[in-house]
């Protein structure tokens, strides 16, 4: 039996969890990937979106097929990355589509790219964070670098979240990109509540996230809750977790988690004061998304991306200082129940920039799908 001729391909290992029932969420990049893939789906094109095996994992989810690749979990790591190169080249070689889109930078960067050119199919890289433009300064692997350098240079198109990602890719690739803002799904009016539950943190404890200024920011705002809500990743820090938990321990305005299913993450923003970014960079949060959604306003330490937060008043940003971090929470927790035009901004400025209509809309358009 011939297999089926999708017109688009998501190459997303991580995004199983997120799909089956059960398993902790994975992160923002995967979420948008699937908002994307459904999106299309939606209008009539065939998608595919290829991911590690997971248990648990459908066939379909809404109109878009999901096709599996194995994931070798082997302790010595070249054996388990030849392995990994091999599945992904089989996987990919099988999957017949016009056009393949790889997100975030990564070694898959160049192999998906270097895939899809042999097979004379239309590659796609979609960046993640500001990050992917200096990816050579996170400490990875040389080999791991020019992969990625690779697929970069393959890439048919390379689409950005950013004006600010835009400008990076010039400088550090010599390439034009297109700009296609984030998918949010609008929550229903009211949907929010009155902000009892405080201000929400999510995300792994990696150092750039910078977990730390956040329980600063309990300590320096003991009459307003916080949670923090950790997404485990080897490459975390142990000391960041001991430190995580011990001041958990210590604050009593501090609730720290672990994973939560996707609903119950959904449940516990709609309930809270503002979303906290402590991040030292950033592309367009899917947290802050989901918040502005439900009408929540950022407040983030360093990064205003593309400078929306002010621009639109969508929250505040305290430019690097913790000072000015603490004030402005203490600010919206004074005004959690009063600010409804703050709420109201939100929640606008979701629908006029970030619709799945207005996105998927973009997306057919740049790729030609239509």
């Amino acid at each position: 039996m011939r297999a089926p001729r999708y017109d688009i391909a998501f190459y997303a290992p991580w995004a199983g969890p997120t799909l089956a029932a059960g398993h902790r969420p994975t992160g923002g990049a995967e979420v948008q990937m699937l908002h994307l893939a459904r999106g299309l789906a939606g209008r009539g094109l065939r998608v595919a979106l290829l991911t590690y095996e997971t248990p648990g994992l459908p066939s379909q989810v809404d109109g878009v097929d999901v096709l599996t690749q194995w994931h070798p979990r082997w302790k010595f790591a070249p054996a388990r990355r030849v392995a990994t190169l091999g599945a992904t080249v089989w996987r990919l070689a099988r999957t017949d589509a016009g056009t393949i889109v790889q997100r975030s930078a990564g070694a898959m960067t160049g192999i998906v790219g270097t895939v899809a050119r042999i097979r004379r199919r239309r590659f796609v890289y979609s960046s993640a964070s500001t990050i992917d433009f200096t990816f050579e300064e996170t400490g990875q692997r040389r080999s791991a670098v020019a992969l990625y350098t690779l697929g970069v240079r393959l890439a048919h198109r390379i689409v950005v979240q950013t004006d600010e990602q835009a400008a990076l890719c010039t400088g550090r690739f010599g390439r034009r990109s297109v700009v296609i803002r984030s998918v949010a799904q609008p929550a229903a009016d009211g949907v929010a509540g009155a902000g009892a539950d405080g201000f929400l943190w999510i995300g792994r404890l990696a150092t750039y996230k910078n977990p730390q200024a956040l329980l600063d920011l309990a300590a320096a705002v003991p009459e307003a809750p916080f949670t923090i809500v950790c997404v485990p990743s080897p490459d975390d820090p142990p000391a960041t977790a001991a430190a995580v938990a011990a001041a958990g321990a210590r604050l009593d305005n501090l609730q720290v988690l672990g994973p939560q299913p996707r609903p119950a993450m959904l449940a516990r923003i709609a309930r809270a004061t503002a979303i906290v970014s402590t991040s030292d960079f950033e592309g367009m949060p899917n947290t802050l998304l989901e918040g502005w959604s439900h009408g929540l306003p950022a407040l983030t330490l360093n990064h205003d991306p593309d400078g929306v937060i002010a621009r639109h008043g969508l929250g505040h940003c305290a430019n690097g200082s913790p000072t000015a971090l603490a004030e402005h929470a203490r600010q919206l927790w004074a005004g959690r129940e009063t600010d409804h035009a703050l709420r109201d901004a939100c929640r606008a400025y979701v629908r006029r920039e970030h619709a799945p209509e207005q996105v998927v809309g973009r997306w057919i358009e740049v790729l030609g799908l239509g």
